[in-house]
């Protein structure tokens, strides 16, 4: 496992096209499992987690408990606010998570 946590993000909160929240807890890749259950979590937060050297990555629900998809970046929509999305394969992307 990396020396850095590594964060997971189940389910997003939108206002338009910008992501405002997400429920976002530490995540062990090699169990796939919680180690601290996902709260929520303003986009500031994610993107301090960020910017400190963490790893994020979206979580979806698998065969074998909860699997890591891909990672989370920041994007910078008009006007310089910050937004989050994560490009993966269909069903695999940060839009393609629950709304909460």
């Amino acid at each position: 496992m990396a020396d850095t946590p590594q964060y997971g993000i189940t389910a997003v909160r939108y206002a338009g096209v910008q992501v405002v929240e997400a429920m976002m807890g530490l995540f062990d890749p090699l169990r796939r499992r919680w180690d601290s259950r996902p709260a929520p979590a303003r986009v500031n937060e994610v993107v301090d987690r960020l910017v400190e050297g963490d790893s994020v990555v979206s979580v979806f629900p698998g065969d074998d408990g909860m699997e890591p998809g891909p990672e989370v970046q920041v994007d910078l929509l008009p006007g310089g606010t910050e937004t989050l999305v994560a490009e993966g394969p269909p069903g695999r992307r940060l839009e393609d998570l629950p709304r909460f």
